[in-house]
């Protein structure tokens, strides 16, 4: 597929709409495109995710690998444009990640070239949300899917190789108070200022560097959201912090959140509400390391976490591959260059088929 016929493929995408929780207009046009294209016993459809995997030839020794890519966006910005123009697509989710979804659906056009392994597709519903609306992790225990050697997951990255992915965890940090009137503070303890040496303690984190191999991952904690629920005339008598924290490959959940909890204190309650695990790297798979030196790709670290972390929990090597630019993901005015979508065609198209 040319670049020209990339980019309207991914401006087509992005047109339509498919916002976390309303993926299902756009799931309807991929099963339909996926069945056009390898067949009606070739597709499942599972929630709002699909499921494209040709059978194999008899005899069929060449490695399974996947090219994985979700379907959602985050809300849309009102003054999003939608058009190709000066070597970009502008487009909701151009480039996290519709792009993506135009290479995987220009190699299932071209999939009987594909000889050199074999390629399943996965397209699923709800990564942009809670990890409990994300859609892959039943697509991997449907059977739908047969066993992977491989998976690329369709995140841009920068006309580079992305290895593993942050863990993430969210909680609920409560610091108490006594309620009064605030005309008479001092008959109440105000929850906001008891909550100072903790938001303090948080300032004077330093990111941690952890090194696997060559890469440098980088935690952090981070406070991202402060509520109290009292009216405006009442000292507040709790505070409620969310905060994220951001582990590397390599450690638990339940570490991270034993160090936020000696973080915090005796004195304020956490409680754990969302939380994913740290994704493999895989930096010397058999598969990518030939591939990778031929295409000349840079590595880098995913500072971010990315479904290559459920893939690898499952035990299904994985890595971040695809086009568009990270600065550009979730922004007002979203676009993905033309450069990367050429690129990151090229060098799949060249793993599947080269020697």
């Amino acid at each position: 597929m040319t670049t020209p016929q990339l980019a309207e493929l991914t401006l087509q995408l992005c047109r339509i709409p498919s916002e976390t929780g309303t993926e299902a207009r756009l799931a309807d046009w991929v099963e339909a495109r996926c069945r056009a294209a390898a067949g009606e016993a070739a597709v499942r459809r599972i929630g709002d995710s699909v499921v494209c995997a040709p059978a194999p030839e008899p005899a069929d020794a060449r490695p399974t690998v996947a090219l994985v890519g979700h379907l959602d966006t985050v809300r849309c910005a009102a003054e999003q444009d939608y058009a190709v123009r000066h070597g970009r697509v502008y487009g909701c989710g151009a480039s996290d990640m519709k792009a993506g979804l135009a290479v995987m659906l220009a190699l299932l056009d071209e999939r009987r070239a594909l000889t050199r392994a074999r390629p399943v597709w996965v397209f699923y519903a709800g990564e942009e949300g809670a990890d409990a609306g994300n859609e892959l992790e039943p697509v991997l225990r449907s059977g739908a899917l047969p066993a992977l050697d491989l998976a690329f997951v369709l995140e841009p990255t920068d006309q580079t190789l992305m290895l593993g992915a942050m863990g993430t965890l969210h909680a609920t940090l409560t610091v108490r108070g006594t309620r009064a009137h605030s005309a008479r503070p001092w008959q109440g303890e105000n929850a906001l200022l008891r909550a100072v040496p903790l938001l303090q303690r948080l300032q004077a984190l330093q990111r941690r560097e952890v090194r696997i191999g060559e890469l440098s991952f980088y935690e952090v904690m981070v406070p991202t959201q402060a509520a109290t629920a009292n009216s405006r005339n009442v000292v507040p008598d709790a505070l409620a912090l969310n905060v994220n924290v951001r582990f590397a490959p390599g450690r638990r959940a339940e570490d991270a959140a034993a160090e936020l909890r000696a973080l915090a204190g005796p004195d304020v309650e956490v409680e754990v509400v969302d939380q994913a695990p740290a994704g493999d790297v895989c930096l010397d798979h058999p598969l990518l390391d030939a591939w990778r030196r031929r295409e000349h790709l840079a590595v880098q670290p995913k500072q971010a976490w990315t479904d290559v972390a459920r893939l690898t929990a499952h035990g299904i090597p994985a890595v971040n591959f695809g086009p568009g630019e990270t600065a550009q993901c979730h922004q007002a005015q979203e676009w993905c260059s033309l450069p990367s979508l050429e690129f990151a065609y090229g060098a799949l198209w060249r793993f599947f088929t080269a020697g």
